[in-house]
């Protein structure tokens, strides 16, 4: 598994997931977030039952961790995306997404060059703080700059603590966040 280039993946979908939401009316991202988490799904099933999917089996190999379940971290990320639409708004998790997606991918390549405090397992100091400053910065053309750092900093601790996979809990904190701002 090539670490920088999940990360890369990770920042990747999380950039252009938003942009497409942004894109689309909120029918058209219910259907997209939805189809990405069947798709995800049965990939993810049809892989544990020990078939080969063409051109996706590879890629998972070159991006996955290969003690996890295949594809959880998309699982995930898809889910969290229909609750926030459901609950919150294309706009909202729009946020969430770019937050969950540059937070983790900094943190994690911060964290294994820089990382010597370490919080929670594998979470380091250096690692989190530098997420959530690139976070931030990130969200700071989406929404006002305090706010931006207001989420980040939350979404920091959130992924830090929380023990439920933190593609999906990072959306959701931030757009609760922002909801409780009245953004």
């Amino acid at each position: 598994m090539n670490e920088l280039l999940r990360q890369t993946v990770h920042l990747l979908m999380g950039v252009i997931g938003a942009g497409l939401l942004l894109l689309l009316d909120d029918r058209w991202a219910f259907i997209l977030a939805s189809a990405a988490l069947v798709a995800q799904f049965l990939v993810c099933d049809a892989i544990t039952r020990g078939y080969d999917v063409p051109v996706v089996s590879r890629a998972l190999d070159e991006t996955e961790r290969q003690e996890r379940v295949p594809l959880k971290g998309g699982i995930a990320y898809a889910a969290g995306a229909l609750l926030c639409l459901a609950v919150f708004g294309r706009e909202y998790t729009a946020v969430g997404l770019v937050t969950v997606g540059v937070l983790d991918s900094v943190s994690t390549l911060s964290g294994l060059r820089f990382g010597r405090h370490f919080l929670r397992g594998e979470k380091s100091l250096e690692g989190t703080a530098a997420g959530v400053a690139v976070a931030a910065l990130a969200l700071a053309f989406l929404i006002p700059w305090w706010a931006a750092v207001v989420a980040a900093g939350i979404a920091g601790v959130v992924e830090v603590c929380s023990p439920v996979d933190d593609n999906l809990v990072v959306q959701v904190g931030v757009c609760m966040v922002l909801a409780g701002m009245g953004l």
